[in-house]
């Protein structure tokens, strides 16, 4: 493809991991980011990355309706997700299944934001995407019981 279109040949590898991973994010493991460590599963981004796309996935292919809260409330339980040790960074590793998430999450949240929805991650316990989560009803979520207890879910 570089050869035939006149580009210059630089990151081979790179080009075949973008595209498996735009294509087939289950199938993205951030191969190249691998460090053989000793790593709790709620701590470790890139479990909760696929963890976050397969919840994303999850609300869009479901019959049910999301109903979505207003901006006010949203804002509040974001304020809330900004000071727990919960709320972990996520968007790290391959860079097309971090587009392909975000564009997920964007069309479950239906394109809302708020001041403060934009700075929260992911919820290391129920393993979704906070940015959208904060615009869910209460009813669409199954508490564990590992939730802090000053999170939205449970007030």
């Amino acid at each position: 493809y570089r050869a035939e279109n006149h580009l210059p040949i630089e990151d081979v590898r790179g080009d075949v991991d973008s595209y498996i991973c735009g294509n087939f994010p289950n199938n993205c493991h951030g191969v190249d980011s691998v460090v053989v460590t000793s790593v709790t599963a709620p701590t470790n981004q890139s479990e909760l990355l696929n963890d976050i796309t397969t919840w994303a996935k999850n609300i869009l292919l479901s019959q049910k309706q999301i109903r979505l809260v207003s901006d006010e409330l949203a804002e509040a339980r974001a304020l809330t997700c900004l000071k727990c040790v919960k709320n972990i960074r996520y968007k790290s590793g391959c860079h097309s299944c971090i587009a392909a998430t975000e564009r997920l999450t964007a069309s479950i949240r239906q394109g809302r934001d708020t001041l403060h929805t934009k700075k929260i991650s992911g919820c290391s316990v129920m393993r979704h995407d906070n940015r959208a989560a904060v615009f869910f009803d209460k009813e669409h979520f199954e508490l564990t019981e590992s939730v802090p207890a000053n999170c939205w879910l449970k007030v």
